[in-house]
C-alpha cells in the first residue's frame, strides 16, 4: 500500500484478525459468529428510555469537555462508594470508550522511545496504541503453563530506563485470567520502585467470577500512579454507545481532555445520559448480567474440555474462552480457518493477541446457551477434535 499520498509509516501494515472478522464473517450464509467480544444481553431498557427521555428534553447539545458533570459526580460517586477511592471532577474524563481512552492515555503520556509493558497475551489493539505516538511496546510473556499468571521477578526483566507504564487488563482478554492481590500489589510495588505509572484497563470488573474482585485503583487514596481506563460495553452491555472515562492525577486528565477535544471535540451527550443511569442501577444490572456470562462460560468450559487434543482452564472472569490446541499440531491461523470453513463458526486465532496466544483460540460466549450447543455440536464433528 506504497500511496504517496499515505504516511510512510502506513505503507507496510499488518490487519490483526480482529479487525477482518466483518470480512470473515460473510464467508457464509450460516455463520455463528464467536468472535468479537458484542454481548447479546440487552441493554438496560430503563436506563435506555431515560436517555430517550433527556434526549427529548435538549441533551443532543455539546457537553463540557471533561464530560457530562453529572455523569462525573455519579462516577465519583461509586468509585467512592465501591472501591474508597477519593476522584476530583478534575481527575476524571468521559471517553468515546475504553479503546479510546488508551488511545489518548498514550497520547498523554508518550514521548518517542518510551516503552510501555503489556502483559501477553495482550488486547489486540494495544501495540497501535503505544506505537501511534513513537512509544515501543515491551511484551511480557505470560507463562501459559501457569495460567498466564505473572511471575514478578520475570516481570521485573521487561524494566528499563525508558519504561513509562505498564498495562494491567484484569479480567483479561483473551485469557480471563484474574490477578490476585498479592500480584497486583506486586506490579505496583515495581511501579514505585522504578518510577512507571500503572494503566488499569478495566473493561471486565462485573464479569469476574472469583474473589479477587479489587480493581488496582482502590490500593490508592486518590488517582497518583494509577491511570485507570474503563468502559461501560461489557459491564452494561453497551458496546454501540461508546462510553468510558479516565480516571488520573489532575495533570495527566488535563492534557488527556486537550487531547480528546481535537479527536472527538466532546462525547455523545446522550451516550453520556444513559451512562448516569446506567450506573445507579449498576448493582441490578451487572447481578443479571455476570450470573448469564457465567452460565454460557461453563457451558462452553465444559463443551470445550470434552473435545480431543484441547484443554481449557476454568473460567475466572470475562466471556472469552481461550482453548488451548497445541495438541492438534495445528497454528492458530490455520484452526481460526478450518473452523471457519468445516464447522462455520467463526472464532479467533490466539496469535492476534501475542506471540504468548499461539496454539489457543479465543472463543466469545456472547450468544445464548442454544446457540453455543449448536457451534459445538458442528466444532465437534471435525476430523481434527473426534
Amino acid at each position: 500500500m506504497k500511496n504517496p499520498y499515505l504516511a510512510k509509516r502506513h505503507w507496510e501494515i499488518e490487519i490483526p484478525p480482529l479487525s477482518r472478522t466483518d470480512e470473515m464473517a460473510k464467508r457464509y450464509d450460516d455463520i455463528i459468529n464467536l468472535s468479537v467480544g458484542d454481548p447479546d444481553y440487552p441493554a438496560d431498557r430503563a436506563c435506555i428510555d431515560l436517555m430517550y427521555q433527556d434526549a427529548l428534553a435538549g441533551h443532543t447539545r455539546y457537553t463540557e469537555f471533561l464530560g457530562d458533570p453529572e455523569l462525573r459526580q455519579e462516577t465519583i460517586k461509586m468509585y467512592k462508594e465501591d472501591f474508597g477511592l477519593t476522584v476530583g471532577m478534575d481527575e476524571l474524563l468521559i471517553t468515546a470508550g475504553g479503546t479510546h481512552a488508551l488511545y489518548v492515555v498514550m497520547q498523554a503520556l508518550l514521548d518517542e522511545g518510551d516503552e510501555v509493558i503489556a502483559i501477553a497475551p495482550y488486547y489486540t489493539y494495544y501495540k497501535d496504541q503505544i506505537e501511534a505516538p513513537r512509544g515501543k511496546l515491551v511484551v511480557y510473556n505470560a507463562p501459559s503453563e501457569d495460567g498466564f499468571d505473572v511471575d514478578l521477578a520475570e516481570l521485573e526483566k521487561c524494566v528499563t530506563a525508558r519504561t513509562k507504564a505498564i498495562i494491567v487488563n484484569t479480567p483479561c482478554n483473551p485469557s480471563g485470567k484474574v490477578y490476585s492481590e498479592e500480584t497486583l500489589r506486586g506490579i505496583l510495588a515495581l511501579a514505585e520502585k522504578y518510577d512507571f505509572l500503572v494503566i488499569a484497563d478495566d473493561i471486565y470488573g462485573a464479569l469476574n467470577f472469583t474473589g479477587n474482585t479489587r480493581p488496582l485503583c482502590s490500593f490508592e487514596e486518590r488517582p497518583k500512579r494509577v491511570i485507570t481506563v474503563y468502559s461501560y460495553s461489557k459491564d452494561f452491555s453497551m458496546t454501540g454507545l461508546r462510553l468510558g472515562h479516565i480516571i488520573a492525577d489532575r495533570e495527566i486528565i488535563e492534557v488527556a481532555c486537550n487531547i480528546c477535544g481535537a479527536v472527538t471535540f466532546t462525547i455523545s451527550s446522550f451516550s453520556q445520559r444513559l451512562g448516569i443511569y446506567a450506573l445507579r442501577r449498576r448493582k441490578e444490572i451487572q447481578q443479571g448480567l455476570r450470573e448469564e456470562y457465567q452460565k454460557r462460560m461453563m457451558y462452553a468450559y465444559e463443551r470445550m474440555s470434552r473435545l480431543k487434543h484441547v484443554k481449557c482452564r476454568y473460567p475466572e472472569g470475562t466471556f472469552y474462552i481461550f482453548a488451548d490446541i497445541t495438541e492438534t499440531g495445528i497454528s492458530s491461523m490455520e484452526m481460526w480457518d478450518r473452523i471457519l470453513d468445516e464447522a462455520h463458526v467463526l472464532v479467533l486465532p490466539g496469535d492476534g493477541f501475542g506471540a504468548a496466544g499461539e496454539g489457543y483460540i479465543r472463543i466469545c460466549c456472547t450468544v445464548s446457551v442454544e446457540v453455543l450447543k449448536k457451534a459445538f455440536d458442528r466444532i465437534e464433528k471435525m476430523d481434527i477434535f473426534c
